[in-house]
Parts: C-alpha cells; sequence; structure tokens
C-alpha cells in the first residue's frame, strides 16, 4: 500500500509517499481502507518536536473509509462496514479524564495518512451517511475535542450564552456549530472580519477582533454587561486567558484545549477565586462521547467546514496550507 511517510523533522517537514506492507489486524483490531484523512494542529506539533518519535513514521489521526479485514474475537464489525475512526487510544472508563496509557492515532501508532491503516474494533463507529467521506474524514479528532469542549464542559444549551475564540480553527468551527445547534447563543473573535463575517453565517451571534486590547469588555457590553457562562479557547498565551476570564459571568467556565499562541499565560488570580470562575483543561474525549458526537451530527443540520482537499500525494501543500493565517476550517486529504 501507499503511505505518506514523515522522514524528517522541520519547518517544513520532509515526506516520503513510499510502498509498505498492507497491516495485518491482531486480536481485536480491524484494517480500514482509508478513503480521506484529515490534518490536525497535532500533526505540526509532531513534526517541529524533534526526537518525538523513530521516524519514518505515517502521521494522520482523522480518518473514515471501510473496514477490510477483521483480527480474532471480532464480532460488531464486519468487512464493508463504513466507518469514522475514533483517534483516541486507551482512554478508559473514567468519564474525567483518560488513562496513564492514553494515547492518540498517529506517530508513534502508525496513523491514516496511508491507503489502509489498522485500529482496534473499538475505535470504528458508523459514519455519518449524510455526509461525504471528506467531511466525515474532518470531523473525528476536531469534532469530538469540540463536542467534550462545548457539550460535556461549557454546558452548552437553550439559555448559555458561549464564546469561542478563533474561529478560523478546526476545532473552534466545530465548537462554534454544535454549541448553536444544541441551542446556545454563540460569539466568537477572530483575526479579521471576513472571519467574523464567516464565522457569522455559520451561526455566531456576533464577534470581536482579538487584536483590539478592549475585546473583552466589547464581549461583555454584548451580553448586556453580564458575561458569557462559558469560554472555550485553545491560544492560551500572553494574556489570552486573562482577556477570556475578563469576558466571562461571575461563576463562569474557561474551557482550554489548547495552546496554540504558546505554552504560558499570565492570569491574576482574583479573577478565578473572587468572582467563582473555574478553568478546565481538555484534550479529545471518551469513547461514549465520540459516539454521542457522532449521534448528534446523524441528526443535525450543519456541516464540518473544510478549507482545501488535496490528494495524498499533495500532503507537504496541505500541510503548508494548515498553517496559513487565511485558512478557515480543516484541510482534508483525499486517499482514494
Amino acid at each position: 500500500m501507499q503511505a505518506a511517510r514523515l522522514t524528517a523533522f522541520g519547518d517544513p517537514p520532509t515526506f516520503e509517499l513510499v510502498e509498505i506492507a498492507d497491516p495485518v489486524p491482531g486480536e481485536g483490531e480491524v484494517v480500514v481502507d482509508i478513503v480521506a484523512a484529515a490534518l490536525n494542529r497535532r500533526d505540526p506539533w509532531i513534526w517541529l518536536t524533534p526526537d518525538y518519535c523513530p521516524l519514518p513514521v505515517t502521521l494522520g489521526s482523522d480518518g473514515a473509509g471501510v473496514v477490510s479485514a477483521v483480527g480474532p474475537g471480532v464480532e460488531a464489525v464486519e468487512p464493508g462496514d463504513e466507518i469514522s475512526v475514533d483517534p483516541t487510544l486507551s482512554w478508559g472508563d473514567d468519564e474525567r479524564c483518560p488513562t496513564d496509557d492514553f494515547d492518540i492515532l498517529g506517530a508513534p501508532t502508525e496513523g491514516t495518512f496511508a491507503e489502509r491503516v489498522v485500529v482496534p474494533a473499538a475505535n470504528v463507529a458508523p459514519r455519518p451517511s449524510r455526509l461525504s467521506w471528506e467531511e466525515c474524514a474532518a470531523l473525528n479528532l476536531s469534532g469530538l475535542t469540540a463536542w467534550r469542549a462545548t457539550v460535556t464542559l461549557a454546558e452548552a444549551g437553550p439559555g448559555r450564552d458561549i464564546l469561542v475564540t478563533g474561529a478560523g480553527g478546526g476545532v473552534a468551527s466545530f465548537a462554534l456549530q454544535i454549541a448553536s445547534a444544541v441551542g446556545s447563543r454563540v460569539w466568537v473573535t477572530s483575526s479579521s472580519d471576513q472571519k467574523l463575517e464567516r464565522a457569522s453565517s455559520l451561526g455566531a451571534v456576533g464577534g470581536f477582533r482579538y487584536h483590539d486590547p478592549d475585546w473583552p469588555d466589547r464581549a461583555r457590553a454584548a451580553t448586556s454587561g453580564r458575561g458569557f457562562d462559558a469560554v472555550i479557547d485553545s491560544y492560551g498565551a500572553g494574556d489570552g486567558w486573562e482577556q477570556c476570564l475578563r469576558a466571562l459571568r461571575r461563576g463562569g467556565t474557561l474551557v482550554s484545549y489548547g495552546d496554540t499562541g504558546g505554552a504560558e499565560t499570565t492570569v491574576t488570580v482574583a479573577e478565578v477565586y473572587w468572582e467563582w470562575r473555574r478553568v478546565l483543561g481538555t484534550s479529545m474525549g471518551s469513547p461514549r462521547e465520540f459516539r454521542a458526537m457522532l449521534d448528534h451530527v446523524r441528526t443535525a443540520a450543519w456541516r464540518p467546514v473544510i478549507d482545501r482537499i488535496h490528494p495524498l500525494a499533495e500532503i507537504a501543500l496541505a500541510a503548508r496550507r494548515l498553517g496559513e493565517p487565511d485558512r478557515f476550517g480543516k484541510v482534508v486529504l483525499r486517499v482514494r
């Protein structure tokens, strides 16, 4: 089979399209013929981290395809099933957090940027048939992260005012649409008026340029001075959390699912304890949340936002596109 293998770390990374042996399913595993895969922020985090894992390796956490083989002990999945891949490995039974063995598909475990991938049978579920293959592939890691951040932790629903930062990102676009679909009023921040207009078309009732240092005050004014019930953020760096906390109501929740702006943030501690606020960290989600997210998508009206679709052979172009500032939504690889 063909696989797009990461052969050298760096910026840009080095990929090679090569022929490797087909995977063979072990006990409790299945082989999936990948139709489409998608890139995530996790991928550049890996290729920018020298010695993260031995090379070469196949990246890719998102994927959708057709089961082509099943290993011993697999009963609930059959060859020919059209599925979406749950990229969360070894979450466990605790809904609050994963086990110490938690991992994510796609380095060091071989991922979805290939014609076939082997995964535990427990990590596949029927794909939402109303979506295209590319939309299904775009959904998994980002959609799951957004579902947990938005529904489980931010408690989105009727009567809740939610703010999603960085509206052009994949997870943020899902969080916006999910929160709106379950009945929340949603505002966003972004870098440009064009992105704010795009977010409005996806269900946002308003938005703010995050380069404006006064955006938290204007955000509170949009909620009649009350503030938001929850802010969902992936930036975090510098005064990012400080601004998010200022936009929250008393007793509100800041949900953090990333640190794309940098590893450290500065917070006035009184903005937490003296305002009875919570800061909750999250990444990915449990198997139960993955299936709840797919069940929601099967009947919802919204669709994953796709920025670009590239063939697998153009993975270098797809990787470059992921970091371009005008990107809005997911970058997808068509494999078959």
